[in-house]
C-alpha cells in the first residue's frame, strides 16, 4: 500500500490485512486495516502502530516520508495488540521516541511488552502537546473500548484520530470513505459498532457528550480500522448518537434454525406475513449466516423473532450459541417473539424465553409452537401472530 496524506503533512502509514477473516469471532469477509498516522512537524510524531505481523509495512511507509530514527513522539491511543503489536519494532527503529498514553495505557504496555527503557508521558483530557506548528490535544475515552483508550486531535488541521471509535473492519485499496462509498462504509461502521461497542453504549454516549461539549471543529476523522471520513465526517458521529441512544426502526429480524424443516417453514411464512409497507424484514438461518451480520441488523431493529426446534428438551444448540453472543452485547429496546416446533416433548421455547427474560428484553406474547409439522390451520393462526408482530414493529 502507498502512504496517503490526510491533510497538511498528516499521513496514513498503516497496513491493510486482506486475508484476515475472523477477528476474535467477528467475521471479516473484506479483511481489515490497521491505521497508523505520521504527523510531520518539528517533532516527528507517530500516532499508533499496527499489528505485529505488519510492523515492516509500517516502518516502510514511515521511511518513505521521513527517517524512522527521527521519530520524537509515539502516541498510543489504545494498547490492544492490533494497534500496539509492532511497538517494540518501532521503538528499536526510533531510539529517541517518547511515549504518550494514558496511565492505563502505560500499565498495559508494561504488561504486554515490558518496556522499561523509554520516557513515558501520561496524559489526561485537555492536555496539549506542541510539536512545532501543530498542537495535539488529548481526550481520554476509557471503555471506548478498553480502559486505556483515548483520542488525539490535531488542533490546527481539525483532524481527529479516535482509534477504535468510528471505524469499520474493512480492508480496501482506497483509504477514504467517499472513494469507497460512504453508504457502504456506514453499513460497515454499524456492523462494527453493533458487534464491538454496543455493550458500551452508555459509556460511549457520555463520552460523546463530553467530547461534543469541547466544540472542536472536525474536518477529518481517521479511525484505527477501515475508511477515513473526510467529506462528511459528522455523519458517522451522528450515527453513533442514534446507536448509543438505542433508537430503533420499524424493522423485524427473524433468527432461527431448523432440523427437519418445520421451524424453517414457520420462519419463511412469518417473513411473508410481516412484509407489509413500512416494515423492513430480515431473515437469517443461523447455520448459514454470519452472526456479525445478524447483529448489525439487530442493532436498529425494533422486533427480534427467535425460532428453534426442540432437541433434548432444550433449544437447538446453534440458538444457544447465538443467544450467548447476543447476551454479551447487552441489547436494549427490543421486543422479542419466540416460535418453533417440537416432537414428543417441548422445551426450546421455554429455554429461549428464560434467556430473553434474563436479558431484560420485552416479550410480545406467548411463543408460537407447533408439534411435528405445521398444519394449514396452524399456518392460518401464524398469520394472526404476524399481525401482532407488525403492530409491535410499528410502535
Amino acid at each position: 500500500m502507498k502512504t496517503v496524506e490526510l491533510k497538511n503533512k498528516i499521513y496514513w502509514v498503516g497496513a491493510v490485512d486482506h486475508h484476515i477473516r475472523d477477528f476474535h469471532g467477528y467475521r471479516t469477509p473484506q479483511g481489515t486495516s490497521y491505521n497508523a498516522y505520521l504527523i510531520v512537524d518539528d517533532r516527528l510524531t507517530l500516532v499508533d502502530t499496527v499489528k505485529k505481523d505488519f510492523g515492516c509495512d509500517l516502518l516502510r511507509h514511515v521511511a518513505s516520508i521521513a527517517n524512522p530514527a527521527k521519530i520524537d513522539n509515539l502516541i498510543i491511543n489504545h494498547v490492544e495488540m492490533d494497534h500496539s503489536g509492532s511497538i517494540l519494532e518501532v521503538l528499536a527503529a526510533a531510539p529517541k521516541a517518547k511515549i504518550y498514553c494514558t496511565p492505563k495505557g502505560k500499565e498495559g504496555l508494561l504488561r504486554h511488552y515490558g518496556i522499561r527503557d523509554r520516557e513515558f508521558h501520561l496524559v489526561k483530557t485537555g492536555d496539549r502537546l506542541s510539536i512545532g506548528r501543530k498542537t495535539l490535544l488529548f481526550f481520554t475515552a476509557p471503555m471506548v473500548h478498553w480502559p486505556d483508550s483515548m483520542f488525539t486531535y490535531c488542533v490546527e488541521d481539525k483532524v481527529l484520530l479516535p482509534n477504535d471509535a468510528f471505524g469499520q473492519h474493512l480492508g480496501h485499496p482506497l483509504r477514504f470513505a467517499d472513494e469507497i462509498g460512504e453508504d457502504y462504509c456506514m453499513e460497515e461502521a454499524a456492523k462494527y459498532y453493533g458487534n464491538i461497542l454496543m455493550p458500551l453504549g452508555d459509556v460511549i454516549a457520555k463520552k460523546l457528550e463530553e467530547f461534543t461539549a469541547l466544540q472542536l471543529p472536525i474536518d477529518i476523522i481517521g479511525p484505527s480500522h477501515g475508511a477515513i471520513w473526510r467529506k462528511n465526517p459528522m455523519r458517522v458521529v451522528e450515527a453513533y448518537g442514534r446507536w448509543t441512544a438505542r433508537e430503533t426502526l420499524s424493522k423485524v429480524v427473524i433468527v432461527y434454525d431448523t432440523m427437519w424443516g418445520s421451524t424453517d417453514k414457520l420462519a419463511r411464512s412469518l417473513a411473508e406475513e410481516i412484509a407489509v409497507p413500512g416494515v423492513e424484514v430480515k431473515i437469517y438461518n443461523i447455520r448459514s449466516s454470519d452472526n456479525s451480520q445478524i447483529i448489525r441488523d439487530v442493532l436498529d431493529a425494533r422486533v427480534l423473532l427467535l425460532g428453534s426446534p426442540t432437541l433434548n428438551a432444550d433449544m437447538f444448540w446453534t440458538m444457544g450459541g447465538f443467544l450467548t453472543y447476543l447476551r454479551g452485547l447487552k441489547p436494549r429496546n427490543k421486543k422479542v417473539g419466540i416460535f418453533g416446533s417440537y416432537g414428543w416433548a417441548e422445551g426450546a421455547s421455554r429455554r429461549i424465553a428464560g434467556e430473553v427474560e434474563a436479558m431484560g428484553l420485552e416479550s410480545i406474547g406467548p411463543p408460537f409452537e407447533v408439534q411435528y409439522v405445521p398444519s394449514e390451520e396452524e399456518l392460518s393462526k401464524l398469520a394472526d401472530y404476524a399481525k401482532v408482530v407488525v403492530q409491535a414493529a410499528q410502535r
